[in-house]
């Protein structure tokens, strides 16, 4: 017999607004030039693949044109979840560097099969991104994740039993100017805005939201160095790493902040490296 839910053990954990199933991709130069992409390259790269995907966008729905933009046809943003786009990248061991090797997107959770068959579809139509002087990159589905490393779902998401600690990959933008004028009541408001962030997008509040300019993860560079993600009047939004610790198990994609849509916000379970 089944046991009652008070005694069944929970073999799923709580994830977020996003699907914890990932599209994944390969990131290669298309020639041998030595070239490397790293973690602080993430806002350019996203942008790119970002423009990349909505030039071949005209086809689709309107509803689909915007899970894909994040605006409406007036150009108002999505009240709801969208597609969010960030990087895949070596990190964890000492030699991990932080270099890019692909690029992942986590749809919102609840699309109809069809749906999300059509995003796929369109996310597997850009195989090249132009880079500037950084050069022309071939772009490749994965079909089968390898067993270790960056390009598998789970390295991201420990779905579907989850982790209680997790830590930036990239750091967290917060949304608002900050009004403190201590630091101590500076580092109270950016936890308070980690927390609200957590419960934005479907996750519960964390016990500790710990703001850090560095991350849990070795190859990580330091928040200082990524470029600020800026406002329409050009100026700099404040961003940070940070470290999670959960009550209880969460599935990613954890993606959080300001920037969750373009690459930023992305956090890693710390209980199993990958």
């Amino acid at each position: 017999p089944v046991p009652p839910d008070s005694s069944r053990e929970r073999l799923t954990a709580r994830h977020s607004v996003f699907s914890p199933r990932l599209e994944l991709f390969e990131l290669r130069p298309l020639e041998r030039t030595g070239e490397e992409l790293g973690l602080a390259d993430t806002l350019m790269v996203i942008q790119r693949w970002r423009e990349a995907l909505l030039s071949l966008s005209n086809g689709l729905p309107e509803k689909l044109r915007e899970t894909l933009s994040g605006h409406t046809p007036e150009g108002r943003p999505l009240e709801g979840p969208h597609l969010a786009l960030f990087p895949l990248a070596a990190v964890g061991f000492p030699s991990s560097g932080g270099r890019l090797l692909g690029l992942g997107a986590a749809l919102p959770d609840g699309l109809a099969p069809e749906e999300r068959r059509r995003l796929v579809q369109l996310l597997e139509r850009v195989e090249e991104l132009l880079l500037g002087p950084r050069g022309a990159w071939r772009v490749t589905g994965r079909r089968e994740a390898p067993p270790r490393g960056p390009l598998r779902s789970a390295a991201w998401t420990l779905h579907p039993h989850g982790a209680t600690r997790w830590s930036t990959v990239t750091p967290i933008v917060f949304d608002r100017h900050s009004k403190a004028k201590t630091p101590l009541a500076r580092r109270l408001e950016e936890e308070e805005s980690l927390v609200a962030g957590c419960q934005a997008i479907g996750l519960p509040a964390p016990r500790q939201a710990l703001v850090t300019p560095v991350s849990a993860h070795l190859g990580v560079p330091p928040a200082h160095l990524f470029p600020f993600l800026r406002r329409k009047d050009g100026s700099p939004r404040r961003h940070a790493h940070a470290i999670l610790v959960f009550d209880e198990p969460v599935t990613g994609p954890v993606l959080l902040g300001a920037g969750r849509y373009r690459g930023y916000g992305l956090c890693k379970p710390m209980d199993t490296e990958g």
